[in-house]
């Protein structure tokens, strides 16, 4: 039904609790696509179409009351199986009774030959109150005498309202406003009889047909309208929870605005931010962007928010460098060319009794500059000695282009290669007339060595996306706002 098409986009961070960490997220639902997806829904059920054929008198043996409120008609009469008696109606005209119009709705019958619609419109009447606008056609007829076309709009008020962190849809009335009727003669007859027959015809239908359209749109457009609503505004976590250290999404709050329905989404994850810079609290967050051209839908957090959440999901790996790697033996010979203690310059070192490892204990981060993201990575590349009894390290910092992706509702995060650079971090002193060389040979190991490793890792380490029935986060893209507000 729905498809996110629009942003994965950063926002803000919400006070934390101990064992835990609550973030506050957007989800937004487009008002275009909202009505996109009622019109679909109601065509997907045949709302009116299904009626075509359908006579007036409804179901057999069942008269649908619409004549209850015109002059002359007791209740009675409009709730008899023959739903449009006119036997009884007498001196309604000028004190004569028409026979042969009486046997000619009786005989002939008033038949939905055909019916359209309904066209939706959805107008945003306050940030709790929407209105939606069902456009209608119906084509009626009384067999080889007149046909009629009906163009009547029904209007459903749709109130959201607020219940701890649950969203509740409460319908208005469904009701009917003023619209459209023309009446075309198929059959002449008498010109005196036609003017009656249509003056009776017009004034009961155009005040019965609203009500009968009622009676066949409302109940059905609301419980259609009401499961769509229920479906959009709750978000649960695929699959169910079942643990309560899971990550858990929640509905906070949900509002209406000129161009979509914003919900404050709250998402738990099990563990706090640990060492890193906590969010101000009295920081005052701009106002989200617009949706994005052609967007359906988009979920939006600020950039710290997902750095949290990555660092909630991130486990450190050691991963060890065969030292008879050709890729490793440049770096090794840099280590132990480095000036040594008196003890060590006359210990014969072989490659075989050396350990080298490549480092990453803390968690990557994500920058947001001129709606670009790139991922630094910090780590170190330690060379051990036999029984530990000697280490050269050297810290570094990988950085490259983020690319987000999206599949079974999980967002994930990967360095793309071609862009990957590195900065040295603090290394051996007596090293820095080789610190061109030994970037080139970090750099080139890790490319080799590393950076594949750590994507699958990454890949491993998806964040959980909110499940919306009808959207799907697997055709979504990243979208960048500027001030690194996405």
């Amino acid at each position: 039904m729905l498809l996110l098409w629009g942003s994965l986009l950063c926002w803000g961070l919400l006070p934390q609790t101990r064992g835990e960490a609550q973030h506050l997220l957007f989800q937004r639902i487009s008002k275009d696509q909202l009505e996109t997806d009622i019109s679909d829904l109601f065509l997907e059920h045949h709302v009116l179409d299904r009626m075509a054929k359908m006579p007036v008198t409804g179901a057999a043996g069942e008269g649908v009351a619409i004549l209850d409120h015109l002059p002359f008609v007791r209740e009675d009469l409009s709730k008899k199986s023959s739903g449009l008696d006119l036997s009884l109606v007498e001196d309604l005209f000028s004190g004569k009774e028409l026979p042969l119009l009486r046997e000619l709705i009786r005989a002939g019958g008033l038949v939905i030959e055909d019916a359209k619609g309904p066209e939706v419109t959805l107008q945003i009447l306050s940030d709790s109150l929407m209105q939606v606008t069902l456009r209608s056609k119906l084509y009626l007829s009384l067999q080889g005498i007149l046909r009629l076309k009906v163009i009547k709009n029904i209007r459903i008020g749709a109130r959201l309202e607020q219940t701890g962190n649950k969203t509740e849809v409460a319908f208005e009335e469904c009701h009917t406003s003023p619209g459209y009727l023309s009446i075309k003669v198929l059959e002449e007859m008498d010109t005196l009889l036609v003017n009656k027959a249509l003056e009776l015809v017009t004034s009961v239908l155009d005040e019965a047909l609203p009500f009968l359209l009622q009676k066949i749109v409302c109940p059905l457009a609301t419980t259609l309208l009401n499961s769509l609503l229920e479906d959009l505004l709750h978000c649960t976590l695929p699959p169910n929870i079942s643990d309560p250290d899971d990550f858990q999404y929640y509905v906070t709050t949900t509002e209406l605005t000129e161009e979509a329905i914003l919900m404050k989404v709250q998402l738990k994850t099990p563990c706090c931010p640990g060492q890193r810079t906590p969010w101000p609290d009295n920081l005052s967050p701009e106002p989200l962007p617009k949706l994005a051209q052609g967007s359906m839908a988009d979920l939006a957090f600020w950039q710290e928010v997902y750095n949290d959440i990555l660092s909630c999901l991130y486990t450190s790996e050691v991963i060890h460098v065969d030292t008879q790697d050709s890729m490793a033996v440049d770096l090794i010979q840099l280590l132990l060319l480095r000036e040594l203690e008196p003890k060590h310059k006359t210990s014969n070192w072989s490659r075989e009794n050396l350990g080298l490892t490549i480092s990453t204990p803390d968690p990557p981060t994500i920058h947001l500059d001129n709606h670009r993201a790139t991922v630094t990575q910090p780590g170190s590349l330690v060379l051990l000695g036999p029984g530990n009894t000697f280490s050269a390290s050297v810290s570094w910092k990988l950085h490259s282009e983020a690319v987000f992706s999206s599949r079974n509702r999980k967002l994930s995060i990967q360095l793309n290669p071609d862009s990957t650079t590195i900065t040295l971090g603090p290394y051996p002193a007596d090293l820095m007339k080789q610190e061109e060389h030994l970037k080139a040979s970090l750099s080139e190991l890790l490319k080799s060595k590393f950076l594949a490793k750590y994507n699958e890792r990454l890949r491993k380490q998806d964040l959980p996306l909110p499940n919306i029935k009808g959207i799907s986060f697997d055709q979504a893209h990243m979208d960048f706002s500027e001030h690194s507000w996405i």
